[in-house]
């Protein structure tokens, strides 16, 4: 997306967002989950709007688009954490370069630490847009608000090194409420999920079942959610066939921040997640040997 399109479209969100300030400081140092538990999203059944560009940032995780435009984002996590740096699918990323597909990634700053060269590779891809996946891949609404702002801001400082600009904040393991949406605003980014997940992380199904569940469950203004770190060891044999799926289907490919601007996009609210996609006190094995307070396992979707 042109960059002088982008700040104008975030200055103008920015002008519109509803005051931060007006819900509990942002330092302090209590748990983000500690404030106000938050509804579900209201049904979006209102007229499509003309001009999204110039509406307010969601107050809500959007998890995909309502548009008749035949378009959907797919979206690749590279996760690293204090602990563990993860690696690079190279073979995932030839595929999207050579199909010239528009993506979007979101990065940990870790893993652009880990990974300078990869970083600055994926950076030159005119075809690929960043997003920000905070710091160290830790779940933001179980640390204190201080260390969470931190996480956004010193990730996009990273970004910012390698010449870009995300376009959007995507909370690791989905665990989000309104404090976490606030936080990002204060950097003019959406925060933003999925409502489809490919379940590459980890390995632990079949590239076949990965393409079945795909192709069965995108639709116009999906966004998908794939891994590029190392952790996905299937997606570079499911990809080609989700691609060329979703092309028989007559769905073309966009970044996030272009199916955001779709004509008619209605932003649809994530479920509400404060405990993430795998809540912590449900997980039957111990700790894993990264962890640490807030840290996520890496086999969830985000």
């Amino acid at each position: 997306m042109n960059a002088l399109l982008l700040a104008v479209m975030l200055s103008a969100q920015d002008a519109s967002v509803p005051p931060i300030n007006s819900a509990s400081p942002i330092d302090a140092e209590s748990p983000i989950d500690a404030a106000p538990p938050i509804d579900a999203a209201p049904p979006l059944d209102s007229q499509p709007r003309t001009a999204p560009v110039a509406q307010p940032l969601p107050w809500f995780a959007i998890a995909r688009v309502r548009t008749h435009q035949p378009v959907v984002a797919l979206t690749f996590d590279a996760c690293a954490t204090l602990k563990q740096d993860n690696g690079f699918d190279r073979e995932v990323f030839d595929i999207l370069k050579r199909e010239q597909i528009p993506v979007t990634v979101f990065p940990t700053g870790r893993w652009i630490e880990t990974h300078p060269a990869e970083a600055r590779e994926l950076a030159a891809q005119a075809w690929i847009a960043f997003g920000n996946h905070s710091y160290s891949h830790a779940r933001m609404t179980r640390i204190p608000r201080r260390k969470a702002r931190e996480q956004i801001a010193r990730t996009e400082a990273l970004i910012a090194e390698l010449g870009r600009q995300s376009v959007a904040f995507r909370p690791p393991a989905g665990a989000w409420n309104r404090a976490v949406v606030r936080m990002a605003a204060r950097q003019h980014l959406p925060t933003v999920e999925w409502d489809v997940i490919s379940g590459d992380a980890g390995g632990h199904i079949a590239a076949a079942k990965m393409v079945a569940v795909v192709l069965a469950s995108t639709k116009p203004g999906s966004i998908v959610i794939f891994h590029i770190n190392g952790r996905g060891p299937r997606t570079k044999e499911a990809l080609p066939d989700i691609i060329r799926g979703l092309r028989d289907k007559g769905l073309g490919f966009v970044t996030v921040s272009d199916l955001l601007q779709q004509p008619d996009a209605e932003p649809v609210s994530a479920r509400p997640a404060p405990f993430g996609w795998r809540p912590l006190r449900h997980r039957r094995s111990g700790p894993k040997e990264n962890s640490g307070p807030g840290v996520v396992d890496d086999d969830s979707p985000g």
